[in-house]
């Protein structure tokens, strides 16, 4: 406590005359003792850090959850017996029924109604000349959403969608062309662009050729490849036919777009700086995508990573930011839809279903794991034990990235003055805690970030439920007792 609200909680005693030298020297004794205790509470971290970013008077965004349930699963199966009473039947028989509808409701690959995100995709893929960055958390229906898409997209749009999780150990450009080859063979027969696939087709088969016969070694450029000059004419070819390629579709007067699901992965580079041949390739692919949009206008490109560190990864490996046109975040299903899929798709009643979404948002998978951990644990069942997030202690510990995790348990972002040195922002990205979004970016379903405030950049948690995680994190790592430890357990309220 500092001197003065000690000054204001502890009036100065009225004492005798006589004694009022010794009462001056105590009283000094005292102060420079506060001082000493306190300096030594911040060395040992006692001391909750201030904030040094920015944040600003806003309505608050409480956490839905009670601090006294976070750690008790009671209130789940408390519900889930009450439930099952109301249908006359056994909890464990209600809660197994529930799991088994919403494994049929998960398999059947249902898009829960997100219109305006998959509208904004279709939008990007028709923008000829527009590289799009997609970003959400893991599991949080990017994949579906795209699909959704893809369908919705106008016929006179040749799509090449990769998917590099299909084809582990492809470089970006090869992993583009090989599904350009089975892209054309598929419309052969189409319609509208029927006509020309034949001529297309031929300067995708050629170049495909020249990378299947490097074998198996193709990607990961050096695992086994020991002819280098065959690896930079193999390059040159696929980087050729894909611009012929382009070109032509082009000159058809059609459109096309290239899509590609889980880009970080084509792009070893980015997470591997220490191997030079991965890091040229992915520079030589990141240079190709520039001249595909924003110089040659001749295709959109979408890129879609679960990573929120990808911005900053494709910034290090030299792509200028500002030539990413736009940026999509994909959030949760909205309150109202995701209440309506676990009430009349998953079968529970109005109560359970707005508990899951209490703790877990929008998130179908979570939301998913979450049943089925109930269905394991019973009454045992912790909240916070279905998502595991390791590098959330780290940045909790960090003082730079825990001031922003406050602000983001508290109002759900915090604002972000200078993107290029704030340690702690990239730190929680690149940890997957959060994201690092500009002013400007797609969004849905989140709060008004960038409304009276001179920051162009924010960074937000990655789900709703991780924004409770931190909250909670924020509050068991300060005792009852010490500094800051009412503020935080104030965050869960």
């Amino acid at each position: 406590m500092c001197m003065r609200h000690m000054k204001a909680h502890c009036p100065r005693p009225v004492v005798p005359q006589q004694v009022c030298s010794r009462y001056a020297m105590l009283r000094e004794r005292h102060r420079r003792g506060t001082l000493a205790c306190a300096l030594c509470a911040s060395i040992l971290g006692w001391c909750f850090v201030a904030p040094r970013t920015e944040t600003r008077p806003m309505p608050r965004c409480p956490v839905r959850a009670a601090a006294g349930e976070t750690k008790s699963g009671s209130n789940f199966w408390g519900a889930a017996q009450k439930a099952a009473g109301n249908n006359k039947t056994d909890v464990e028989a209600y809660i197994a029924e529930t799991k088994t509808r919403a494994d049929q409701h998960m398999n059947s690959s249902q898009v829960v109604d997100r219109d305006e995100a998959v509208k904004a995709l279709v939008q990007s893929m028709e923008s000829t000349g527009l590289l799009t960055l997609v970003l959400g958390g893991k599991n949080l229906g990017k994949t579906f959403l795209k699909q959704a898409a893809l369908r919705a997209c106008s016929s006179n749009v040749v799509v090449v969608s990769a998917d590099m999780r299909d084809m582990p150990g492809t470089s970006l450009l090869n992993a583009i062309l090989l599904t350009a080859n089975k892209t054309l063979k598929e419309r052969t027969g189409d319609n509208d662009v029927g006509q020309y696939v034949p001529s297309w087709l031929g300067i995708i088969s050629a170049a495909v050729l020249a990378i299947e016969g490097l074998g198996p070694a193709a990607s990961p450029v050096g695992a086994f490849i020991k002819d280098m000059a065959g690896i930079a004419t193999s390059r040159r070819k696929v980087r050729s036919a894909i611009d012929a390629f382009l070109s032509r579709v082009r000159a058809s007067s059609k459109r096309s777009a290239i899509v590609v699901d889980e880009a970080n992965l084509g792009l070893p580079g980015l997470t591997n700086g220490q191997d030079g041949g991965e890091r040229g390739e992915a520079k030589s692919a990141l240079a190709a995508v520039t001249a595909w949009t924003k110089q040659g206008k001749l295709t959109s490109v979408l890129l879609i990573s679960s990573e929120f560190a990808y911005p900053f990864r494709l910034q290090a490996t030299g792509l200028d930011l500002r030539d990413i046109g736009r940026v999509i975040v994909i959030g949760e299903v909205p309150k109202y839809d995701m209440l309506k899929m676990l009430q009349h798709d998953w079968g529970m009643d109005e109560n359970l279903a707005k508990i899951f979404y209490t703790y877990f948002g929008g998130d179908i998978y979570t939301t998913k794991q979450a049943l089925d951990s109930l269905v394991e644990k019973k009454d045992n069942f912790n909240p916070f034990a279905v998502v595991d997030c390791p590098g959330l202690p780290s940045c909790v510990e960090d003082p730079e990235a825990r001031a922003h995790l406050e602000n983001m348990a508290k109002q759900g972002f915090s604002p972000v003055r200078n993107v290029k040195t704030d340690k702690g922002a990239r730190m929680i990205a690149e940890e997957n805690v959060g994201g690092v979004i500009k002013e400007g970016a797609i969004t849905f379903g989140l709060p008004d970030i960038f409304t009276n405030t001179s920051c162009e950049w924010a960074v937000i948690p990655s789900s709703y439920h991780m924004r409770l995680k931190i909250a909670d994190k924020l509050k068991n790592i300060f005792p009852s007792g010490r500094p800051g430890a009412s503020r935080l357990g104030a965050l869960l309220i």
